[in-house]
């Protein structure tokens, strides 16, 4: 290369150099002042798109972890309680026995009365006022007779839940599931307000096992229904892939034509018997599917005025376009005709008629006498609940996950209601040797209530405990991976500065000496 003094490529060189290693003492300063290593995913995107994760698990996990320490905080409060309880009720056992002597006159047995009526409103008044953050914990609530109108164990539903401040009365209530938008609907029946709510399954069932596979083994999911106050929880028998519908299937026989039968089931006015009252109707209706065979019949060949009519069945009732509402148990006027419908009803126990579903015809034929059927789903998807009149526990769930998997992600328990109602102790007295005598085999009873309920407190304590410390465990070793890959290495880039400082010092120098080469060069001219 010629020695020129307009191409001053030693210069050039060190410039670029010098560009180079500004930009490394740059980065290594940035990394510093920040403390991470990625600071944009150009530095390194597999690290931040897996540390970002991490950062937001680890998140919920310190959430759960706080879930975990205030449940058992909470938890012990209600184990306080109840052993306050406990001791109240030795002492009425002590003081029921005492009453039960025959040394003692009912006179005395009024003083010992006395005391034992305080100490029952005081165990009344402990159970009415245990909360924690404003929820009751050994007060209860009312408990619901769960109905339906088919096998909801053949959909998958584990079990179904009301909640007392939304649901305060006998109610009933219809789902259904479309598999293609993965989306489980509840609908409230017993009224005109047609109430419907629609949860999307598919970021749930997700984010618990995996995309498309469905609930296995053990793995549940709580589905709530907030505005209806229902809670449905689906266990491994749930097939996100299989709808749940009320449909219809005709099979009228080869002398009957039915023109594209559909079936539209009843959406108001259900009354929360209306599950019983379909099981009275007998053989045609199957209370595992929760389908009603209606049995149909042609008398001859309708161009020659014959007739097409749905048979009599004992607590049925049709109603035919516009008409009125047959009586129950008798058949079906004519069905022959364009445009057909038909509205069935079943006798309800108050003596009204639930209207259970439509059932639409194209037209209906038939071109000689013959029998058939067509079978409507009308029990399908059917919930009622009906005030059993008992207190129920207090149902308490705790999220100790990231999840929605239910006993995985969250940990339910139930604590029995302590008042005197629950433990069926307000009537009882010790005024005479009869009534000691009854108190004593009635608190033994309420004792073990007490005892098992106890038990379950202490048992799920000692679990949220063990959780709180295995969340904790695994939160440290999340934030440690994280910071593996976002953080930086503090003594690694001292060191990538340092050098990188000295190369811009010597880059500094060696463009100077570069630069004094065009004047060395002009000094050959002279």
């Amino acid at each position: 290369m010629p020695v020129s003094i307009t191409a001053n490529s030693s210069a050039r060189y060190a410039q670029s150099s010098l560009v180079k290693q500004n930009e490394a003492v740059t980065q290594g300063t940035l990394r510093m002042s920040t403390g991470q290593r990625v600071l944009s995913a150009a530095d390194d995107a597999a690290a931040m798109a897996i540390g970002t994760s991490l950062k937001i698990e680890n998140s919920g996990l310190k959430s759960a972890v706080l879930n975990a320490t205030s449940g058992t905080s909470m938890l012990q409060i209600a184990d306080g309680a109840l052993g306050q309880i406990s001791e109240l009720m030795t002492r009425l056992q002590t003081l029921a026995v005492q009453a039960s002597s025959g040394q003692y006159d009912d006179a005395t047995r009024i003083l010992l009365d006395g005391e034992f009526q305080g100490l029952k409103q005081e165990i009344d008044r402990l159970a009415n006022s245990t909360t924690f953050n404003n929820v009751s914990m050994l007060k209860g609530g009312k408990d619901y007779l769960l109905g339906s109108g088919s096998s909801t164990v053949a959909d998958g539903v584990k079990g179904v839940r009301f909640d007392e401040l939304v649901v305060t009365g006998d109610r009933s209530f219809r789902y259904s599931y479309d598999a293609a938008t993965e989306q489980l609907t509840m609908r409230r029946l017993d009224d005109a307000t047609n109430t419907t709510q629609t949860v999307d399954l598919t970021p749930l069932l997700n984010a618990s096992v995996g995309v498309g596979v469905d609930l296995q083994g053990s793995q549940a999911l709580e589905v709530s229904f907030s505005l209806l106050g229902v809670t449905m929880t689906l266990g491994a028998g749930f097939q996100r892939g299989t709808s749940i519908t009320n449909g219809m299937t005709s099979n009228p026989g080869a002398n009957i034509t039915l023109t594209t039968p559909t079936f539209t089931p009843g959406t108001m006015n259900f009354p929360a018997t209306t599950a019983a009252d379909m099981a009275l109707i007998g053989v045609p209706f199957n209370a595992t599917t929760g389908n009603l065979t209606l049995p149909i019949t042609a008398s001859g060949d309708s161009s020659l005025g014959g007739t097409v009519t749905l048979d009599a069945i004992p607590g049925v009732s049709y109603r035919i376009g516009l008409g009125a509402v047959g009586a129950s148990g008798a058949a079906s006027p004519d069905l022959v005709g364009a445009g057909t419908t038909v509205e069935v009803y079943i006798d309800a126990q108050d003596g009204t008629k639930t209207m259970v579903g439509t059932v639409t015809l194209g037209a209906v034929s038939s071109a000689a006498a013959g029998t058939g059927n067509i079978v409507l789903d009308i029990g399908g998807g059917l919930l009622t609940a009906t005030d059993s009149g008992e207190i129920a526990p207090t149902h308490l769930t705790y999220k100790v996950g990231t999840g929605v998997v239910t006993g995985q992600d969250t940990i339910s328990v139930d604590v029995p209601a302590m008042t005197l109602e629950a433990l069926e102790l307000t009537a009882l007295s010790v005024t005479s040797q009869f009534n000691a005598n009854e108190a004593i085999d009635k608190l033994k009873e309420a004792l073990t209530v007490l005892n098992q309920g106890r038990a379950a407190v202490g048992a799920q304590q000692i679990r949220l405990e063990a959780v709180a410390r295995n969340l904790g465990v695994i939160s440290d070793n999340n934030e440690s991976a994280r910071s593996s890959l976002i953080d930086v290495d503090v003594s690694f880039e001292i060191t990538e500065i340092t050098n990188n400082q000295a190369m811009m010092q010597a880059s500094i120098a060696m463009l100077s000496r570069a630069n004094q080469v065009p004047d060395i060069l002009l000094g050959l001219l002279k």
